[in-house]
């Protein structure tokens, strides 16, 4: 009879197998030095405690040293600075008070008309002639009864004072820019004169004739050129 099946089962020792895993060794896990990551790790933490603290320290230590002494002459400092900042851009910007008045600061261009009403009467009327048949063109001799005709003649008077200053190009940027366009608007059917009787002949005037005027109220438009000269 076979005894082949008598033979008994010797369980093989797991330690011995090929196959088991070998234990990490030399302190490396997944290709990763363990113990150079660790010592980094704690040197860094070390680090930022230590820095920590110091920063607490010093913050202390320089609480302690701004006295109100202290304190005080740093705002004397600040304020010496400051002063010495402000006082160069002055100085840079030709702003400094100190400085002696040129000839022309030491008093505003003088007009050559003293109101607008001088302007229209003196200058504009005889200059910007027009026929005003109260159709195609409107005008009122009492022009200072209407606001806007006032404002659009005082800018024309104020433009025109401040440009005729310019030799070369002055005049022709006041005509091109001031004068064209606030005599359109103001010449209009519809616009500021339109509520005057623009078939009175006292509104109108032939071709080549000044621009219908009449003399408003004494008082009403006064020589600002003496008043500057009382200011002064």
């Amino acid at each position: 009879m076979s005894d082949w099946g008598e033979d008994e089962y010797e369980p093989q020792d797991a330690g011995s197998s090929s196959t088991t895993a070998a234990a990490p060794s030399g302190g490396r896990a997944f290709g990763i030095d363990v113990g150079s990551l660790a010592d980094e790790l704690v040197d860094a933490a070390v680090k930022s405690l230590v820095r920590k603290e110091v920063s607490a320290v010093a913050a202390e230590a320089v609480k302690d040293a701004l006295t109100d002494e202290v304190l005080d002459a740093l705002r004397d400092r600040a304020e010496t600075a400051a002063a010495a900042a402000i006082a160069a851009q002055l100085e840079d910007s030709g702003l400094d008070d100190d400085a002696p008045a040129g000839p022309e600061d030491a008093a505003e261009p003088v007009l050559t008309y003293g109101s607008v009403d001088e302007f229209l009467r003196e200058y504009l009327r005889s200059v910007y002639r027009r026929k005003i048949d109260g159709k195609n063109r409107v005008w009122a001799a009492e022009w200072w009864k209407y606001d806007e005709a006032v404002i659009r003649l005082e800018a024309l008077w104020r433009s025109w004072e401040f440009l005729r200053r310019d030799p070369s190009t002055g005049m022709s940027v006041w005509w091109r820019d001031h004068a064209d366009t606030h005599m359109a608007v103001l010449m209009d059917p519809q616009g500021p004169f339109a509520p005057a009787d623009a078939m009175d002949p006292e509104n109108q005037c032939s071709k080549g004739d000044p621009l219908p005027y009449k003399q408003p109220p004494e008082g009403l438009f006064p020589d600002v050129r003496a008043e500057n000269a009382e200011v002064s």
